[in-house]
This record gives structure tokens, C-alpha cells and sequence, in this order.
């Protein structure tokens, strides 16, 4: 005790435990934030361009001047009248707008105003049956940006046009370099967003995107619909970062028709009844580009890392046709749940609306490692599987052994299987031993539960390394119920969809011969039981109470050894 009778000593303790309190202070809360930060919508907090052109719920088409003071009312009105270049700034609130709101100039940006959250709302006075509906940037209005907005609604909520179908084959450009950023995207009649053809150089980062395919709306969901979070069909050069994406009557993503140097990336994926990610599909052999493409890959040079995918009716991630696919540095966890198709990683077949003058390839040099797959008891499907078909002659799959090396497959209560279905290399309902020597490869990968923490990061030290490097903290129910979307409906919850796909293109990787689909009206939402690990933030955070409490304790302390 004499040690704190010592006057420094009196001195320090109280300045001590200050500084140490609001040093830990701004983490702490940081801690306590509700939102992640790495996917989804960011702030809106940049500041808007002093020539932007102002709209607001509450102002006038037949007096506006687009200042902040005199807005117009409706966004197309703002779009009349801008040059090469402008921003359309709108002010917080809803906007009714029709049929759609297309953008026909290159170089046009449609944010909300800092700190506020414009929704566009296509469902009022259009229900969406309309083709034309949803946001459209047009065939001239490459460079275009959509910043920070909310869209409800539309046939597509946002969509990409091109000129690939107005037979001119000297000009078959669409819409590129077009930016979608930071936006909620939801409720859309089919596709929540659609990339056609030659729509390049695409950036999709930081939006929630959910509910597709509402035509379906009250029917059985099997997965099988064509209504996909992202459909991008033969756009090069796409990039998808930072996105929560849930709820998908289909597939999540795709990317096909001959897609090249795709990049997806950092995303959160969970509750789609189709696949999670797809390099490639099945592609109507019309929108192939046979110049640079004549073998007809439905997706060239695609990677896939550090993806988060959760509850799945097919495959975490599927390849279709593809052509040097990197799949890497991802966890899975409790896909295939729909229990009839596919495999955690799958080997899939494209039919190209079996055309006998398509291509049809198989998939080459896949290079698959360091992922995690996670499995619960209930699931049935395999890791991984390489389907052959004896249609049209006999289809493969996958042309010689895939790539692999250091990934980590768990299913709880069982083994994990392995299928390789092509007649002159079969293998049927093997253990990981016996794949890595019926494939020559995997080496390093293993059989052990990577104990996920509430990051989803492998707390057992075997699996270090393996699969996403993001924490994916578990998010909101949906970042649109929040302060910063203000909206006040929200359906994500009662998602229900089926109907045979309209698309001229197959749905699925099924033949005829295979039976439809009975899975459940909704998949199962509970993750895998996990042993109870701290994360890395979790401890960072007791660190900081700790040491914030040591602080409270000096001060008092200090103030009972003056008395």
C-alpha cells in the first residue's frame, strides 16, 4: 500500500486510467456496431458535386431548375435534361417513377444526397409485369454510376442494354464500365441485375442484393427459375466485391456465354435455391462471340475467392464449360441442402440448348484450392462430383484431373464422398484418400472440422490458411430494415418462388431423364452447431473492457487512498 501513498504514483493512476479509457473508448463501440463493415452498403458520406442536378419527392418538373432549392420531382424529368458527365442527385424520400428509369447519356450518375437514402419504387404504379421496367442504362450510357440508392421492383431491378440482337454485326457494343455501388437491390419480377451481352469492364460492390424472381412468388421454390441475383451473360471483365446477396429465387451469380476475366470476390452468399457462384451456365448459342470464342466456353479465365456461402439448394460453386478457372480461398457451409442435384464443388455440363452446332465443352484446368466446405449430417450430396451425360453422343464434365491442393472438406457424423461419374475414369462414393489418388492431386487437403468462430475463420490450426480471409460477422436481417435505408417494407422474409424457367436458355444441369426437384418451401437457416471459439475480435474486445474496468478500479482506488 505504501507504493500508492506515493504522491507520483496518486498523480499517475488517475491520468492513466484516462487516457486508457479514451484510447479503448473508439474501439470498443467500433466493436459494437451492429453493421458489418466489409459487405453490404456503406455510409453515404461523400460529398455531392456542387453542379449536380437535384430531384426530391417534393419538387416541381414545370419549375425546376435542378438547384438544391428548386429540384424536379421525378428522375426522368432530371435525366431530360443533363449533358455528358452530370450527377442526379437525389434528395431523401421515395420515388415513384413508371415504367422505368432509363439513362441513355454516357458518363451519368444517380446517387442519393450525402446522408440521405432515395428509394426508387417501381412497384406503385408499374406491378413490374412490364418488360421495360427497372433502373436501364442504355446502349450510350457507358460510364454511368448508380451510387447509394435503394431500387424495389422492376422486371430487372437494374439492367444493362446492348445492341448485340439489332443486327448490325459491324456494332454489337452495350453499356460498359458502368458502376453499381453501395445500393439495395430487391423484389425483382426476374433477375435482380442483368449484364447482356458485350455490357463490359462491370463493377458490383457494397450492395445488398435480394428477392428475386417475384413472378414466382407463392409457388414452390426448387431453383430451377431463372430469376438470379447477378445474370450476366457474355460481359468480359466483370468485378463483384463486398456484396451480401441472399434469398435468390435461382442462382446467386453467373457468369457465361463466354464471360471472360470475371472476378467475384469478398462476397456473402446465403439462402439461394440454385447455386451460390457459377463460372459459366448454359448459354443459347446465339450470344457466343465465335471470333474470340470459338470453342463456345461459357466462362474464360473466371475466379472466385474469399466468397462466404451459406445454405444453398445446389452447389457452393459450380463450373459449366469453363475454361482456367481459379476457385480459391472460399468457405462453404451447408450447401446442397436441396438434397437432389449437384455437389458442394461441382463439375456441371452445359447443353447449349442443344443446338448440334454448339460447342459444348467440357471443363479445363480448373485450379481449386484452399477452401473449406462445411457440411451438416443432413446433407446427402457429395464434396465434389464430375458429371457425365450420354446425350448427344456422351458429354463430360471435365477434360483430365482438376488442380488441387490444401482444401478442407467436414461433414459431421459422416465421411466425406467423392464422385467422379465419366465412364473411363469412374469413381463411385470415395473417401478423400481415394480421390486424391484417383485425381493424382489434392495433396494437403484434409478430412478435419476447421471449428469455424462467429467470423467464420478455422480456429483449428490445421485448416490456417484455408478458406475466406475476410470475418464475416453475422449480419442484420437486412441492411434495408435499417436508419440508413429508411424503408419501411421489407418482404425479404417471406420469400416464396417457383415456376418453370421462361429462359431460351436450359435452367439447370438436369437431363430429362433426372426427376424434378421436391425440395422444402424454404431451406434450412440454421448454420452448423460450431465449437465454441472466440474470434479474434471477440477477444480484442474483452481486452479492451478489461482494461477500461482497470482503469475505473485505479481512479477509485485513488480516491479512497485520499480519504
Amino acid at each position: 500500500m505504501r507504493l500508492f501513498q506515493s504522491k507520483a504514483v496518486k498523480m499517475l493512476l488517475p491520468v492513466l486510467a484516462i487516457t486508457v479509457t479514451l484510447i479503448l473508448l473508439p474501439v470498443v463501440f467500433e466493436h459494437m456496431s451492429a453493421a458489418p463493415s466489409n459487405f453490404g452498403p456503406r455510409v453515404n458520406s461523400g460529398d455531392d458535386p456542387v453542379n449536380g442536378i437535384y430531384v426530391s419527392p417534393s419538387g416541381n418538373d414545370f419549375t425546376a431548375t435542378g438547384l438544391i432549392d428548386a429540384p424536379y420531382k421525378s428522375i426522368n424529368a432530371a435525366l431530360a435534361i443533363t449533358k455528358p458527365g452530370d450527377t442526379i442527385i437525389l434528395r431523401d424520400g421515395i420515388y415513384c417513377e413508371g415504367i422505368n428509369v432509363r439513362v441513355r447519356l454516357p458518363d451519368i450518375t444517380i446517387k442519393s444526397a450525402k446522408g440521405e437514402w432515395a428509394i426508387i419504387d417501381l412497384t406503385t404504379y408499374n406491378s413490374g409485369h412490364n418488360e421495360d421496367s427497372g433502373v436501364y442504362f442504355d446502349v450510350d450510357s457507358s460510364g454511368g454510376k448508380l451510387q447509394g440508392v435503394e431500387v424495389k421492383g422492376g422486371w430487372y431491378a437494374v439492367a444493362l442494354e446492348t445492341r448485340w440482337d439489332w443486327d448490325d454485326p459491324t456494332n454489337r457494343a452495350g453499356a460498359s464500365n458502368i458502376v453499381i455501388e453501395d445500393c439495395i437491390l430487391h423484389d425483382s419480377r426476374y433477375d435482380v441485375i442483368k449484364i447482356k451481352p458485350n455490357c463490359d469492364n462491370v463493377i458490383i460492390r457494397y450492395n445488398e442484393i435480394y428477392n428475386s424472381g417475384q413472378a414466382f412468388a407463392g409457388k414452390t421454390p426448387n431453383g430451377e427459375d431463372n430469376a438470379e441475383g447477378i445474370d450476366n451473360v457474355n460481359g468480359d471483365n466483370m468485378v463483384v466485391q463486398n456484396n451480401y446477396i441472399h434469398d435468390i429465387c435461382s442462382n446467386a451469380i453467373y457468369a457465361k456465354g463466354g464471360a471472360t476475366d470475371m472476378l467475384i470476390e469478398n462476397n456473402r452468399i446465403e439462402r439461394a435455391y440454385g447455386g451460390g457462384i457459377l463460372v459459366g451456365f448454359d448459354t443459347s448459342p446465339e450470344f457466343f462471340d465465335l471470333t474470340v470464342n470459338p470453342h463456345y466456353y461459357e466462362n474464360i479465365g473466371g475466379i472466385v475467392r474469399n466468397n462466404l456461402i451459406i445454405n444453398t439448394g445446389w452447389e457452393g460453386i459450380g463450373l459449366y464449360g469453363s475454361k482456367d478457372a481459379q476457385i480459391y480461398s472460399n468457405t462453404l457451409v451447408n450447401v446442397t441442402n436441396g438434397g437432389q442435384y449437384h455437389s458442394a464443388i461441382y463439375f456441371g455440363i452445359t447443353f447449349q440448348d442443344w443446338e448440334s452446332y454448339a460447342g459444348r465443352p467440357a471443363n479445363v484446368n480448373p485450379n481449386i484450392h484452399h477452401n473449406i466446405v462445411i457440411q451438416s449430417s443432413s446433407i446427402v450430396r457429395p464434396m465434389i462430383e464430375i458429371r457425365y451425360a450420354y446425350e448427344l453422343g456422351g458429354l463430360s464434365a471435365l477434360t483430365g484431373n482438376p488442380t488441387m491442393s490444401y482444401n478442407c472438406y467436414y461433414i459431421t457424423d459422416k465421411n466425406a464422398v467423392f464422385i467422379d461419374n465419366r465412364p473411363d475414369s469412374t469413381l463411385e462414393n470415395a473417401g478423400l484418400i481415394a480421390w486424391q489418388t484417383h485425381i493424382n492431386g489434392d495433396n494437403g487437403s484434409l478430412e478435419v472440422n476447421p471449428a469455424l468462430d462467429t467470423d467464420y475463420m478455422p480456429t483449428n490450426s490445421q485448416c490456417i490458411g484455408m478458406g475466406t480471409t475476410q470475418h464475416y460477422s453475422t449480419p442484420p436481417e437486412s441492411t434495408s430494415t435499417t436508419e440508413q435505408s429508411k424503408s419501411t417494407s421489407s418482404t425479404n422474409d417471406n420469400f416464396s418462388s417457383s415456376k418453370p424457367s421462361t429462359s431460351n436458355s436450359i435452367p439447370n444441369d438436369s437431363t430429362p431423364s433426372e426427376p424434378a426437384s421436391d425440395m422444402n418451401n424454404n431451406l434450412p437457416t440454421q448454420d452448423i452447431t460450431e465449437p465454441s471459439s472466440l474470434s479474434l475480435s471477440t477477444i480484442v474486445f474483452i481486452t479492451c473492457v478489461m482494461l477500461i474496468i482497470i482503469g475505473i478500479v485505479g481512479v477509485l482506488l485513488q480516491k479512497k487512498l485520499k480519504k
